[in-house]
């Protein structure tokens, strides 16, 4: 599994963030990223897992995945 190897741009900068009954959604707009994760909870903490994050000029590289990234929001 590939680890993020950049900046820890989650301990500069707080998140807007969002939850579902089943994912916790996190958009960090400095850095550029949009977290999305299965999460539960355990008392009183939240316990995130399966993390995906999508990132700013991973999508500028490529028109065709921010388009159907774009389209799959509206439609939802």
């Amino acid at each position: 599994m590939k680890r993020y190897v950049g900046e820890a741009y989650w301990l500069k900068e707080q998140p807007l963030e969002a939850r579902t009954i089943r994912l916790a959604i996190a958009y960090y707009p400095k850095a550029g990223r949009l977290q999305i994760a299965h999460y539960h909870i355990e008392g009183d903490t939240i316990r995130r897992n399966r993390v995906v994050t999508l990132a700013r000029e991973d999508l500028a590289r490529n028109p065709e995945a921010k388009q159907l990234l774009l389209k799959a929001l509206r439609e939802l």
